[in-house]
């Protein structure tokens, strides 16, 4: 094939890949998610989109037909990617199923649906690790019935679907010429995998752009270091003492405006990425390096997306000449351009807009347990798995009718708000700030749901309930969580301090007074108490 033909079947197949992803894989798999489970239960408010109820025969049916189209048009042809570019969306499935599977059992309901939905999602997966016309059913079951549909997973899933919509095209293509060009073939799934991957970043990176009057007042003027201290108002590594964390984030304060240049230009990397392969390489690279800052800095865990950028960049120092000679280039530049141009109009996938002003004011609604015996510890997000990721965030701001003015770990979107919180001096500056921008978070309704969900799942726990799908002495196989808050003013509980007679629920609210690398506590009141039944039964580890 000459090289015109070359690049006329990378531009076909890429630009079917595009098309079949946003008008076919991707409604076909939020159906079939749907249909499974996802986000039909009431419930959801409390735990997240996550089923409380078997799966019906019906509903199964429903979710497995939603892509069966898929299946059988990517089992058309049994030829995969060489080299290491198959082993890309097999790597990124595999992780999804690992966190998935080895999160703790939902213990609020009934355990016998769970263990099924579990070894379902197990066969299938395996499965398709085995025979990739199978992803789009593991998807579904994934998302569907064990929760995998959240922010920390979208990239793996993503590059998935982007999988299953380049084999239904390759697939296409080849009908329609009759023969296979192995080199290109390649090519068109590495440039489509590549830009899925870093328009995550991309479109951080013009969400950045735009939060401020200019271009550049995010890089000037964001207070970065102000993350490092709401984080650990949250709770990440609590187990330093204030004084050793106000010294970091007084050494870091110098140096916020390099940091945030440095995290613009890792962030825009993409947009340069198929030029050249080490331009890819540096970009993948770059993602690393700057989610392992990220998870330093503020106890986020993108491990999933490090996992797959150093898989995707180690696969790429690796490609053979032929195969490079197609990649890179002016034309798969443009077509990775467009594809971002079309998903910043919100035409392709979704990536999260992650921009925001870095305030020093953490709000957060926190929860206490009281021991029979009448000891406190703290509740803790990991102790709710497989729901930490909720426990973790806003979701008991809508437990109380205080009103907001920042998101969880004190961003906000507003620049005349973000000029106000830096200002502000106290509880009577904050008071007078909440009557300008404040928002409540109450829900009809959800605390009473809320206090039945945690009545539920501590009586469960003190009747000895096991909570994790593995056996004692592998449960250190579970994967990481995402959000690291582990830690804070009390000892986290844990089954060996005895049963819980009450859940307390508390409003904080602390601000980060940098000129004196303080943190001053505005509001610490109960919002309130829930009872717990000390059920008896057998006795069990977490």
């Amino acid at each position: 094939m000459t090289a015109e033909g070359q690049l006329f079947r990378l531009c076909a197949e890429v630009v079917g890949a595009f098309v079949l992803y946003r008008w076919a894989v991707s409604p076909a798999v939020r159906w079939g998610a749907r249909a499974a489970g996802a986000g039909r239960y009431p419930e959801q408010a409390i735990n997240g989109a996550y089923p409380t109820a078997p799966a019906t025969p019906k509903a199964g049916a429903r979710a497995v037909a939603a892509v069966l189209p898929l299946v059988t048009l990517d089992a058309l042809s049994p030829q995969r990617p060489a080299g290491g570019l198959g082993f890309v969306p097999v790597c990124a499935l595999a992780l999804v199923l690992w966190k998935a599977l080895t999160a703790d059992f939902d213990i609020a309901h009934d355990l016998r649906w769970q263990r099924w939905d579990r070894l379902a999602t197990a066969a299938v997966g395996v499965g398709a690790l085995v025979w990739p016309p199978l992803m789009p059913v593991a998807v579904v079951m994934l998302c569907g019935r064990l929760g995998a549909w959240t922010h920390h997973a979208m990239a793996s899933l993503r590059l998935v679907k982007a999988y299953v919509a380049w084999m239904a095209a390759d697939n296409v293509t080849l009908l329609l010429s009759g023969h296979r060009e192995p080199a290109v073939d390649s090519a068109a799934w590495l440039v489509l995998a590549s830009t899925v991957l870093l328009s995550h970043y991309v479109v951080a990176f013009v969400a950045k752009l735009r939060l401020g009057r200019r271009p550049w007042d995010w890089a000037v003027r964001n207070r970065t270091e102000t993350l490092v201290a709401s984080s650990y108002t949250w709770g990440w590594a609590r187990f330093l003492p204030e004084r050793a964390v106000a010294r970091v984030i007084g050494a870091m304060a110098p140096f916020h405006v390099p940091l945030n240049i440095a995290t613009l230009a890792v962030e825009a990397l993409g947009l340069a990425a198929l030029l050249g392969p080490w331009a890819l390489v540096a970009a993948l690279a770059g993602a690393a390096a700057f989610n392992g800052v990220v998870a330093v800095c503020s106890g986020l865990l993108f491990w999933e997306n490090i996992a797959m950028v150093l898989v995707l960049a180690v696969t790429v120092a690796q490609l053979p000449d032929d195969m490079a000679s197609v990649t890179f280039g002016w034309v798969p530049w443009l077509l990775s351009g467009v594809m971002y141009a079309l998903v910043l109009a919100g035409r392709g996938w979704s990536p999260a807009w992650l921009a925001w002003w870095d305030s020093p004011l953490a709000a957060r609604v926190h929860w206490t347990v009281v021991t029979a015996d009448g000891s406190r510890r703290g509740m803790y997000n990991h102790l709710m798995s497989p729901h930490d990721r909720e426990y973790g965030r806003d979701l008991g701001s809508g437990l109380t009718s205080e009103p907001f003015i920042t998101f969880p770990l004190g961003g906000v979107e507003d620049e005349r708000l973000y000029g106000c919180l830096l200002r502000a001096s106290g509880p009577a500056d904050i008071a007078l700030i909440k009557e300008d921008f404040g928002f409540s978070c109450a829900r009809e309704g959800f605390r009473e749901a809320h206090a039945d969900y945690l009545r539920s799942f501590f009586t469960r726990l003190n009747a000895g309930v096991t909570k994790s799908p593995l056996p004692r002495g592998l449960r250190l196989l579970k994967a990481p969580g995402s959000h690291l808050y582990r830690w804070g003013a009390l000892p986290a509980y844990r089954r060996a301090d005895g049963p819980v007679a009450a859940v307390e629920t508390w409003h904080s609210e602390v601000y980060y007074h940098a000129d004196r690398g303080e943190w001053e506590s505005l509001r610490e009141e109960i919002v309130m108490t829930i009872k717990v039944g000390l059920a008896e039964g057998r006795s069990g580890g977490s």
